[in-house]
Order: structure tokens, then C-alpha cells, then sequence
């Protein structure tokens, strides 16, 4: 019997792992019929090369699971720099991409360093610390700070956005709570937008740029396009770090070997940080429509189809990874990694996702060598888009 991937099944997420390898091993072009005919990919090896197929793919018709799998509007579109193709996605990726460069992201390091160490403070007296909060604040306010929002005005989008990834298993997709919040979050940036270019200031924030620079000769960038990159950057700049991060506590936790290793050299929190992407990646699912007909493992696809990439299903193929299914952070590190995406759309913040990490992990270590994961009461987020650990609850002896 074929397998019948549906990701908003609430017994998928319950164990997404069997129905994945399934996937891999006997239909790695699966057809969702329940979803118009879209097409998930599950191998490893054919998610890479998709991310460099710009002639067959396009990413200007949605690149999240409501408009391609539901067909719904329920995203910036094609007014944000992840739903653009070619010299349209460089010309306004280069607006800010400087703020996003190796280089760049360490001098931010001190900065995000004070705010882990603000943020875990208050903490040290009552015993207890929730790990996702910790680095979701910290995770948004770098990210707030660097588009130029002040920090309520970031609680209260990331608030909105919250409750639009909110899932009910007995609604597909986003929720009437859900889409009602996102409008508000749409006009709550919009309205950002129109006042930073009614009373630019000097700095070198995300919104000035946009306000005052031209992305080319003759283009502009409209208020509806800071409005959706402004909302897309407080979802992916405070999303993916803290389900990370929570999930490595989570899953070092269960193996203490590990955990004291890299409790005795912090130069292996980077290795660990990757390994949990690839082992328990909080980005589900990603994708673009087909432009051409095409044709993979037998399957013939039509244009207009929706193609769908199972970032979760990738990190544990066994084409590319030796026991995919163990967490090593001493893995030996091939020369291909889709962790934050590859080619033209790969993840402009991917230095700085990396730098949170480690730093936040560094000084919850360093401020409480000693604790325990709390795993009875950890809860997890699931979702056809996003999942992870929520709430990861710690606790210790008090200072």
C-alpha cells in the first residue's frame, strides 16, 4: 500500500520519521493528490539539485505550504525577496545583504552575547529557565534591532505570527484566528513602512536602506514590499534559532556523553548546532511551482505544478549520511549541507542563525553547567511548516 503523506495529519507529525524513509525508499517523487497534484521531494540528492534548477522552477508563486499546497494568499507573495527569481531576488537581496556577511554578523557577536546574558540573568535566582524563550528574545530583538523596529513593536508582530502558526488538526491549514492575526501583522508593518518614510532617520537599519536607497537605477522599494520583507524577516529570524536551540538541549540531554563533551570544549557547539538541523530540522517544508514540464525517477510533472522540498526527510537519507538516524555531533562533515538552503535562495541570515546559536548556547552553559532537560514537561510545536521543542524547561540549583 503507497504511502499517503499528508503533512497537516496530525498522526504525521505525531511520527513524520517512518513515513519519510517510505517516502525515500519506494516514492521519492510523491504525488499529494489530496493537494492538486503538488509533488514532494524526500531524497536528499534531489533537494539539492532543485535548489539549483532555476530554469525549471520559480519560487514568484509562493514558497510556503498555503499558496503552494492550498492555494491560498497567505503570504508576502511576490512582494519579499524569497518569493523572487534571478536579478530580481539579487538586486533586492543586495539592499541588505552587507548586514548579513561573515564579517558583518561577527561584530554583532558582543551585542548578541549581552542579550543572552540579560536574558538568562533573571533566571539564575528562581532555579528554572525555558530555553525556547530565551533564545526567542534574543533571536528577535537582534533581528528587530537590525531592521530598525522598535522591541514592542517586534513582540507584538512576533505575537501575530504566533497565533497564524497556531495549527487546529481539525482545519487544514492556517485557522480563522490565524489569517485574522496575519492581517493585523501585515498592517501593523505596513504601517511601520509608511512612518519610517515619512520621518526617515539616519541609520543603518533595514528600513532606512529600503527608504532611501533605490535597489536599481530606476526601482524603488514600494511600501508593500517593505511590509512583506519586514514581516518575513521577524518569522525567519526568530523562528528556526530558538526551535534549534531547544532542540539541542532536548536531544543532548538524552545523551550525557555528548553533552559533557561539549560542555568541556565549546569549540564543538557549532558542529552540534548543525548536526541538530540536519537531525530535527525546524523548517518542514519549502518549495517553488514548475515553470516546464519535467520528468524525475519516472514521474512526469506539468508545469504549474507545485514541487515541495521535506527538509526533515533529507537530513536523514541514507544516501547521504552514514546512520542518519543517530545524533553525532562528532559527524564527519561532508561537502554538502541543505541546512539553510543552498544556491541563489540560501538563507541570507545563515552566519547569523549559526552565531545565536552558539552563543546562546555557550552562556546557558556558562551561566548553568549544571541542570537538567525537564522533559516531562517540554512541549513541541507541530505543524505542516514549522516544528520543534517550544517549551524546553531546565532546572538547577539556584546562585
Amino acid at each position: 500500500m503507497s504511502t499517503n503523506y499528508n503533512p497537516y495529519s496530525k498522526e504525521f507529525w505525531e511520527d513524520p520519521w517512518s513515513v519519510y524513509k517510505d517516502l525515500r525508499d519506494n516514492d521519492p517523487v510523491h504525488c499529494m493528490e489530496d493537494f492538486g497534484g503538488a509533488w514532494a521531494l524526500s531524497r536528499f540528492e534531489d533537494i539539492w539539485n532543485a535548489h539549483l534548477d532555476n530554469e525549471n522552477l520559480t519560487a514568484t508563486q509562493g514558497t510556503s505550504p498555503p499558496p503552494l499546497l492550498l492555494g491560498e494568499d497567505s503570504g508576502p507573495g511576490g512582494i519579499s525577496m524569497p518569493s523572487m527569481d534571478g536579478q530580481d531576488h539579487r538586486d533586492y537581496r543586495k539592499t541588505i545583504s552587507a548586514r548579513y556577511s561573515q564579517a558583518a554578523v561577527a561584530e554583532l557577536e558582543n551585542q548578541v552575547r549581552a542579550l543572552a546574558r540579560d536574558q538568562i540573568e533573571p533566571a539564575l535566582k528562581t532555579g528554572t529557565l525555558d530555553i525556547h524563550e530565551i533564545a526567542r528574545n534574543v533571536a528577535l530583538f537582534t533581528i528587530a534591532e537590525m531592521i530598525g523596529l522598535d522591541r514592542d513593536i517586534a513582540i507584538q508582530a512576533r505575537k501575530l505570527i504566533d497565533i497564524f502558526y497556531e495549527r487546529d488538526p481539525d482545519i487544514l491549514g492556517t485557522t480563522p484566528k490565524g489569517q485574522e492575526a496575519f492581517g493585523q501583522c501585515m498592517g501593523l508593518m505596513m504601517q511601520v513602512a509608511t512612518e519610517c518614510r515619512q520621518n526617515p532617520t539616519p541609520s543603518p537599519s533595514h528600513l532606512n536602506a529600503w527608504v532611501n536607497e533605490r535597489v536599481r537605477e530606476d526601482t524603488w522599494m514600494t511600501d508593500e514590499q517593505i511590509m512583506g520583507n519586514t514581516s518575513m524577516l521577524i518569522i525567519t529570524g526568530s523562528d528556526t534559532v530558538p526551535f534549534t536551540v531547544a532542540n539541542l538541549f532536548y536531544y543532548l540531554h538524552q545523551r550525557p556523553d555528548q553533552l559533557q563533551m561539549v560542555k568541556d570544549d565549546f569549540t564543538l557547539i557549532p558542529d552540534a548546532f548543525e548536526e541538530c538541523v540536519r537531525f530535527d530540522h525546524p523548517t518542514n517544508i519549502l518549495g517553488r511551482r514548475l515553470v516546464k514540464d519535467m520528468e524525475l525517477h519516472g514521474k512526469k510533472m506539468k508545469r504549474g505544478d507545485p514541487i515541495i522540498f521535506l527538509y526533515q526527510s533529507a537530513g536523514r537519507d541514507e544516501r547521504e549520511f552514514t546512520n542518519p538516524d543517530e545524533f553525532d555531533i562528532l559527524r564527519s562533515k561532508g561537502p554538502r549541507s541543505i541546512n539553510f538552503g543552498h544556491g541563489l535562495h540560501r538563507c541570507l541570515g545563515h552566519y547569523l542563525a549559526k552565531m545565536e546559536g552558539r552563543v546562546i548556547t555557550e552562556e546557558i552553559l556558562t551561566a548553568i553547567p549544571e541542570f537538567s532537560v525537564k522533559e516531562e514537561e517540554a512541549e513541541r510545536f507541530f505543524g505542516e511548516f514549522l516544528q520543534g521543542y517550544r517549551y524546553m524547561p531546565i532546572e538547577f540549583d539556584t546562585v
